[in-house]
């Protein structure tokens, strides 16, 4: 195995120990890293791919949840007076 396979199943194992953790943001940058090496491109990209898919979901929640709470809050408020 080459150094730069072995580098690259390195920066792979990286990614999915953060993916599995569901740390998205690292994950994704451990797998950029990989993509440069142009090692099994194919598969790389479907990783990064998976990652802004549940990025997006991930701000759509965070989004809807700020709503709810902002919600709360001012029901708080009003009905506390």
């Amino acid at each position: 195995m080459s150094h730069a396979e072995i580098q690259f199943l390195d920066l792979m194992r990286h990614g999915d120990d953060f993916f599995k953790i569901e740390l998205l943001r690292p994950a994704k940058a451990w797998y950029l890293k990989a993509l440069e090496l142009n090692i099994d491109t194919e598969n790389v990209k479907l990783k990064i791919a998976e990652c802004n898919r549940l990025l997006v979901f991930e701000v759509k929640v965070i989004k809807i949840l700020g709503v709810i709470l902002a919600a709360i809050v001012l029901a708080f408020f009003i009905l506390g007076k």
